[in-house]
């Protein structure tokens, strides 16, 4: 979608704004450099795009976080002023679990328990983030029946993951994309999580419809926002200029 067409379904749904967090992976393998996008471009237009909307429009970027890249994460990030950084992990092993080579060797517990450790470890090496992008995107392509990271099956590797966002001032993000019908089934999110999030000191929470396409733009946030409230925050999270702002649940 282009930004115009982003704004105006942002518009449309009666948001006070949307964030551009176009992917940024450094040293991706395989053929994946086409995701990273240009910094100078982006911010250009949305400069432009400001002064057309009266919606917020944040500079925002989604970093690729792999073990062997920090550093060479943290420069590029220093280079530009965003509004908000999601750190995600889209490889793990220098594969991309959105091809099935990745889960075809695996069992499930040990596909998903591995992505999860990836991201603890990368997330324990790279703190100039804002916010934890799509902790569950493991299970989005998976061939396995059990689509969902629970408490209960995988607490081991979330509670570590959980307590360093918390302790850290990070935010988790409820992304509405992963909980979309895929192949016929589709994850669902453990409201588990998000309670021990707040149970450990984690004080934010973001929800994102990662959307990829104009039509999406907000999809799914009344659930989300229910189970956010259900968990015991009172506002959700977004971002200006890194800074928190609180949105109040309504």
């Amino acid at each position: 979608m282009t930004m115009e067409e982003a704004i105006y379904a942002a518009e449309s749904a009666g948001l006070g704004g949307l964030l551009f967090t176009d992917h940024f992976d450094v040293d991706p393998p395989g053929d994946n450099g086409h995701f990273s996008f240009d910094p100078i471009k982006q911010q250009a237009k949305i400069d432009r795009l400001r002064l057309l909307t009266d919606i917020f429009v944040g500079k925002g970027i989604e970093l690729g976080l792999q073990p062997n890249v920090l550093e060479s994460a943290k420069r590029a990030v220093s280079l530009f002023k965003f509004d908000v950084v999601i750190a995600s992990v889209h490889f793990v092993d220098g594969v991309d679990p959105y091809h099935d080579n990745y889960y075809e060797p695996r069992e499930e517990r040990s596909a998903y328990g591995r992505y999860l450790e990836t991201i603890y470890e990368c997330i324990s090496g790279y703190k100039d983030f804002d916010i934890l992008g799509h902790f569950d995107y493991i299970t989005r392509y998976s061939p396995y029946k059990n689509k969902s990271l629970t408490m209960n099956g995988y607490g081991d590797y979330l509670d570590p993951i959980l307590r360093a966002l918390a302790n850290d001032g990070k935010a988790l993000e409820i992304n509405t994309n992963t909980y979309r019908s895929r192949a016929g089934s589709s994850p669902v999110l453990d409201i588990d999580v998000i309670k021990h999030f707040r149970a450990v000191g984690g004080e934010f929470v973001t929800i994102g419809s990662d959307a990829h396409d104009f039509s999406r733009v907000g999809d799914g946030f009344s659930e989300a926002i229910r189970l956010v409230a259900e968990s015991g925050f009172e506002w959700t999270t977004s971002f200006r200029e890194r800074a928190v702002v609180k949105i109040p649940l309504i």
